[in-house]
């Protein structure tokens, strides 16, 4: 896979401002911007964790310190979900009464 680099002009006096380094300031920009990417379904978790420089793992734990779920339903997918749930249960109800 070939990687690209994307370059942020950013003063020294933003730096300072911001305590950073600019080695810093990248790696928190990555961060930030595979929280938001994920937050908006653009990335997926891993291509988020990819992008964020952190294996999944590490990538969920970033998620719950930022208050930002990892599980993303829209209101059509809980709902087909809990149809899931439900048909299951009624099945295991019928298997049981033979």
């Amino acid at each position: 896979m070939r990687t690209l680099n994307i370059n942020i002009p950013v003063s020294e006096e933003v730096l300072f401002v911001l305590k950073k380094d600019e080695k810093s300031l990248q790696e928190e920009a990555r961060k930030i911007l595979a929280l938001q990417f994920f937050k908006e379904r653009k990335l997926s978790l891993g291509k988020a964790a990819e992008l964020a420089g952190m294996d999944k793992n590490d990538f969920v734990i970033l998620l719950g310190k930022n208050q930002i779920d990892i599980y993303q339903y829209t209101a059509r997918e809980l709902e087909q979900e809990f149809d899931a749930i439900d048909k299951f249960v009624e099945d295991l109800k019928h298997e049981g009464g033979n």
